[in-house]
């Protein structure tokens, strides 16, 4: 029997035309807004990262050119921040500390309690230190301890900067606070050395007047030895008195300077010849270097012949066995310098020489330096020194070469 094959007509397939491109241009038109609004956020992301780069550029710009210290740890405490600052205060170059536990810029007690601290503060989150300004001692590459105001922060965007700290080397301003503190002390001694003055000083001129005379007729009356010896040696300390006397009228009384343009070359040679005989006598010899291009300062040259002639007789004394007194004048940038130095005993560290009353001499007064740096106060400059037991002592006077000193007081 035959198959009868039947076709299947399909239904005609109607499009709307119309409504097509409408959905066309309505795509498009979506497609340019997402276009748009892709190009939005990329330029508003690509403006976050200029301003991102730019806001860190402006950090290591002003990390790099603070004039205070930044040190950044990682959380092993190695140091992982060290700007130009930092290797000025403590001496090292970045790349001596990089990598190195930040206790090495630390002095005791801080060294070793400071792994103890960032331990307890990890697990109770006690602020101590961080968030203050603490005063604390640091330590620089030469070893030198020094005083430091200290700034901590915790970093808590960076996962390899944990802590950051700043700081600022106080070592002149604690110096200038000890010196005013020194000046101040000073002038009390001074009030009360001229009231000692006034009421010792005749008493003892009338005793010294009648130890001579008692000592012309002893001369005539008796030969004994010992009688004699006994009125001369109450003569000397008569005398020790006086000159004590005079060194309290120095620091007492209200000093007048009359401050000139001076060649120290010249002054200190001056000084220097007249004493030689003397030097010469204790075996002693002398070194002099001057600088060919010292330019001229403002001393009185009185007062300032005076410290140059104290500081060698205090040289002097210090080699008892005779040694080499050096004596040199330089200058450096806007300042000059005289250095004296021996080759004697040396200064014990557990003194305060420029204290009053305090002396490694068994004549001395203890009022020679703190006179001394009283005048060279007067002349806008400082006095320091540096010693090894045994070995010598080297004082440092420096002036500034723009001192302008007037007649006056100090």
């Amino acid at each position: 029997m035959a198959r009868t094959s039947q076709k299947k007509t399909k239904a005609p397939l109607i499009v709307d035309i119309d409504a097509f491109q409408q959905q066309i241009i309505a795509l498009e038109e979506r497609l340019a807004e997402l276009r748009r609004e892709q190009e939005v956020l990329r330029h508003r992301e690509e403006q976050e990262r200029i301003d991102r780069q730019r806001a860190e550029d402006w950090m290591n710009s002003l990390i790099e050119t603070t004039q205070d210290a930044v040190v950044s740890i990682d959380r092993q405490s190695r140091i992982v921040l060290f700007n130009p600052a930092s290797e000025r205060v403590f001496g090292y170059t970045e790349a001596e500390v990089r990598g190195q536990k930040v206790t090495l810029l630390m002095a005791e007690p801080y060294a070793s309690e400071h792994d103890g601290y960032i331990e307890r503060y990890e697990h109770t989150h006690e602020p101590r230190a961080i968030g203050r300004i603490r005063m604390v001692t640091a330590r620089r590459k030469n070893g030198d301890l020094f005083p430091i105001e200290l700034s901590v922060t915790e970093v808590k965007t960076d996962e390899a900067v944990h802590y950051a700290a700043f700081i600022r080397d106080i070592s002149e301003k604690v110096r200038l606070q000890e010196h005013l503190i020194e000046r101040e002390r000073l002038a009390a001694i001074g009030t009360t050395a001229a009231k000692l003055v006034h009421e010792i000083g005749n008493p003892l001129n009338s005793m010294s007047v009648a130890v001579q005379l008692l000592e012309r007729r002893l001369r005539k009356l008796t030969g004994e030895e010992t009688v004699h010896l006994s009125v001369r040696a109450l003569r000397n300390q008569i005398a020790r008195l006086a000159h004590l006397l005079g060194e309290f009228r120095s620091l007492s009384r209200r000093q007048q300077f009359i401050f000139r343009p001076t060649n120290l070359r010249d002054l200190v040679y001056d000084v220097l010849t007249a004493e030689l005989p003397l030097y010469t006598e204790r075996r002693i010899a002398i070194e002099q270097y001057f600088a060919s291009d010292l330019p001229m300062v403002q001393v009185d040259q009185d007062k300032f012949k005076q410290v140059v002639l104290n500081l060698c007789k205090n040289a002097v004394e210090a080699m008892p066995e005779g040694g080499t007194l050096t004596v040199q004048v330089h200058n450096s940038g806007a300042q000059v310098q005289v250095e004296i130095a021996d080759t004697g005993t040396g200064i014990p560290d557990s003194i305060n020489i420029f204290e009053p009353f305090i002396t490694t001499k068994k004549e001395g007064t203890g009022l020679g330096l703190p006179i001394v740096r009283q005048i060279v106060d007067a002349h806008g400059g400082t006095l320091t020194y540096r010693s090894e037991p045994g070995k010598g002592t080297t004082f440092v006077v420096v002036l500034p070469l723009r001192f302008h000193g007037a007649v006056g007081s100090e």
